[in-house]
């Protein structure tokens, strides 16, 4: 008998290199996601995979493409993670305005995290596309496969992994004590930012795992998207595909700031997530928080949006998508 953790539907998106205009391989990709959303849960988590590309299934010597990192990106009510898939634009000082094309489904299926052979698994089969695609294949997507995967001590350094934390509260760090790696044995260790996981492929044949992966991925519905809007070809075609969605205007949608209307102010002094994004137009990526707090100044930011920025968390903010999260985690 398969002894579970967690069971639900798991999510695969590329994000576009920014100002991308033709995809035709890996190097025009900036990031793959996959989403993990949990059965009879309220949130899901965004993970970043480390080369965008999941590890290879090997029987053979093992390679260094067969292990990959993933990291989590956010944990929240699976429509925020649907809203910080869009497409963005903003401006930078030394390379003007750009464009963060949104998060293009690849991949769509019903995922398990379980316990074989005294390790942690990950197994998923994919429910579209029917067959996997040269998008897919380029993305290392299989049909179906297992991982076995391991969650990373933060108190202890490991080459070739991002240098961020999450905020474990003692009851998860205690399950570490000295050891660098340990199995899943509570999904909560999931669920912080920052979260680190060890993926190494096991296999891509499920009935060698014995697992029970019934029921249909339902991304669309799931991240609150609207089918007709965002890109399918990938999803349902197999074929890497462009951006094609207008991004989120940073400006205001009219000129409120001279009053005599319900909301009468002007964009750069709300704090909302369009407001916060024109209080830090010039900003250049990667940046720290001291970085957003003194373009904020320099734009003359309003108190209320320097309140929001002390607020964010210490770590490094490579697009304006994670400022926008961030906005989503400190309200």
């Amino acid at each position: 008998m398969t002894d579970y953790v967690e069971k639900g539907d798991i999510y695969f998106l590329y994000r576009p290199k920014v100002n991308a205009e033709k995809m035709q391989s890996l190097d025009d990709v900036q990031r793959l996601h996959v989403v993990l959303a949990p059965d009879d849960q309220k949130t899901a988590r965004l993970f970043l995979v480390g080369k965008k590309r999941l590890p290879e299934i090997t029987r053979e010597q093992p390679k260094s493409t067969a292990r990959e990192w993933m990291m989590n990106a956010m944990t929240g009510k699976p429509k925020d993670i649907g809203a910080a898939l869009a497409p963005l634009e903003y401006e930078t000082k030394t390379r003007g305005k750009q464009e963060q094309g949104e998060g293009i489904p690849v991949g769509e299926g019903r995922y398990a995290i379980f316990e074989r052979d005294s390790s942690s698994r990950l197994a998923y089969r994919l429910t579209s596309p029917n067959k996997p695609g040269k998008a897919q294949e380029k993305l290392g997507i299989l049909a179906e496969a297992s991982y076995v995967i391991s969650v990373r001590n933060p108190a202890l350094d490991v080459p070739g992994f991002p240098h961020a934390e999450p905020n474990y509260p003692k009851r998860l760090q205690d399950k570490f004590a000295d050891r660098r790696w340990i199995d899943i044995d509570d999904s909560k260790l999931l669920d912080y930012e920052n979260a680190q996981l060890l993926m190494v492929g096991a296999t891509n044949d499920l009935s060698e795992e014995r697992v029970n992966l019934s029921g249909k991925g339902a991304l669309f519905k799931t991240l609150g998207l609207n089918r007709r809007q965002w890109p399918t070809e990938a999803l349902e075609g197999g074929n890497l595909t462009e951006p094609r969605m207008e991004p989120e205007t940073l400006e205001p949608a009219r000129d409120r700031s001279k009053g005599g209307e319900r909301g009468g102010k002007s964009a750069t002094s709300t704090s909302s997530a369009a407001g916060i994004a024109k209080a830090l137009k010039g900003i250049d990526f990667p940046c720290r928080k001291a970085d957003l707090l003194e373009q904020a100044k320099a734009n003359q930011a309003a108190d209320e949006i320097i309140e929001v920025l002390n607020d964010f968390p210490g770590r490094q903010f490579e697009t304006m998508a994670d400022i926008q999260k961030a906005v989503g985690e400190v309200r």
